[in-house]
Formats: structure tokens, sequence, C-alpha cells
């Protein structure tokens, strides 16, 4: 089952209808009357959250193992817990064998991170040790090049999907996530799931239809590829029976691709991980 926590982050606006002088500024409405909060997400209180997943072919072993193993521990949960929702952790880790040399690749919300702890990993065991390469790609592709032996470790934003447990892979969960919402200019605090659904099957097309300004709603999704995308659509497929999303929105590739577009878009709605609301709250 795809778990994920959905998060709004709006720009208030006018009510005049024009993309021109809308006052701009963050702000994280609640979602069916609950606050978008880690806690939250962490509580279980607010019920809809994702697993971050690190994935090998078959049960991990040698280095693989020794380097996921420190990820679960408190060093590793603490860099995780900068941008996502860390999980318990243990101590009894593995120490490294000989030389580490890794390919990690595959979703492009757990890359940051990933970047992070591989930096202090190398700075534990030195550089001499440790070399590590980490690529993006998205999580589809995290899992596929894992499966046929490219990557040693696959990072997916999801769940992995039966086709994918079919290929021999494993999952490994390192944390918890949610998907948050961009928009700009909707002048909303408080959107239903039913709502979200609506917006992105075409159902509603200007932000008044919402108790919001005159505004037209311009949808953006990633692309199939993204552990994101899988994601926020299954909530919607689980939210409204026969949810399809509206043909013709723009997808991108990246989260920065959407936080872009919606930051220069009145009007506009997307998606991306919790991890990067700091970022954009900064």
């Amino acid at each position: 089952m795809i778990l994920c926590a959905l998060y709004l982050i709006l720009f208030d606006g006018t009510d005049s209808g024009s993309s021109d002088d809308v006052d701009s500024y963050l702000y994280a409405p609640r979602v069916n009357g609950v606050e978008p909060t880690e806690e939250n997400v962490a509580s279980g209180l607010y019920g809809i959250q994702r697993n971050l997943v690190l994935c090998t072919k078959g049960e991990p072993e040698g280095n693989v193992k020794a380097f996921l193993s420190w990820i679960m521990s408190s060093e590793g949960q603490e860099i995780v817990s900068e941008e996502f929702v860390p999980i318990e952790s243990s101590d009894d880790y593995i120490e490294p064998v000989g030389k580490v040399v890794l390919n990690v690749g595959g979703s492009t919300t757990v890359q940051p991170i990933m970047i992070k702890l591989v930096d202090k990993y190398t700075e534990k065991y030195g550089s001499d040790k440790v070399s590590i390469n980490v690529l993006g790609g998205g999580s589809g592709v995290g899992a596929s090049n894992t499966a046929q032996g490219t990557f040693d470790i696959g990072m997916c934003s999801r769940d992995l999907k039966q086709s994918e447990l079919d290929m021999g892979l494993v999952e490994n969960i390192i944390g918890l996530d949610g998907v948050a919402l961009l928009v700009n200019g909707a002048g909303v605090d408080n959107l239903s799931l039913e709502e979200v659904a609506g917006v992105f099957s075409g159902q509603y097309t200007n932000w008044k239809q919402l108790g919001g300004n005159d505004l037209d709603i311009k949808p953006l999704v990633r692309d199939t590829s993204s552990g994101t995308r899988e994601c926020f659509d299954s909530i919607m497929k689980n939210t409204v029976d026969g949810w399809e999303i509206k043909v013709g929105i723009p997808e991108f590739s990246s989260t920065n691709g959407v936080v872009n577009m919606a930051d220069n878009t009145p009007g506009a709605i997307g998606y991306v991980s919790i991890g990067i609301l700091k970022d954009v709250l900064d």
C-alpha cells in the first residue's frame, strides 16, 4: 500500500482574476481540517503519508548492507530528520570492510538527503576508503536500474510495485515523507482531498469556485517515473472513485521544475516532497 502525507502551501492573491499584482506569501493551510505538521505525520493523526525506500537486488550483503545499517543508526537518522520524518533507529550497525565502492540512484526526492548521508559516511571512514556515486532519474529508474545491476542501491520515494518485487528487489524503509501542494495565489486556507482531486481532474478551473481568488487554476505534475507522482495519484484514486488526471497538464522530471514553475505562475498548483518545504518557506 502506498501511503503519503499531503501538505498545502499557498500564495494569497487578489480577487481580480488577473495574474498581475498577486500578493504572494507562503502559508500552510489545513487539509480536511487537520494541521499539516511532521508531528501529525509521525503520530499517524495526519494519516496520508509515504515511505522512503532504498531498494536492493535481493537481500543486502557486504558493504551495501553495512551502509544501509548505518543509515538506520542514530547518526544516519539524524541526517534523515533534517528533511524528512525519521523512523526508529538502532546503533547496532555493521562496519564496512575494505574499499566501499557503490552506485546509488533514483528518486530526486531522496537524492539530496542521500548526498548528505554519503558525505557523512565518507567523513566517518575516509575518502580513501569510501567512494559512493549518487545519481537521480526518478523512482522508476532507481528500481529498474537496481534490478538490472546498474545501481547497487535504488532510491524510491514510494513503496515498490509488485512488478518490481517480482524482479527480486527488496525494500529498505529509511524514513517517512509527505507530499506538499505548492499553490500560487489561491487565497484559501483549507481544502478537502475531494477538492484537491477535483483540481487535478479539471472539475475546478478557477480558485473562486473553491472560495478563493478569481484566478485560473493551473495544475502542474511530476512525470510518470516520479515516486511523488505515483504517491499523489494513489491518494487521488483512493479519494475519488474513477479519478483520472486532466489531460495536458504540464509534467516535470524534477522537483525544481515544479517549484520554479509554480513560483512564477499565479494560479499554479503543483506538488513536491515535504522535504522541500523548509527551503521554500525560508
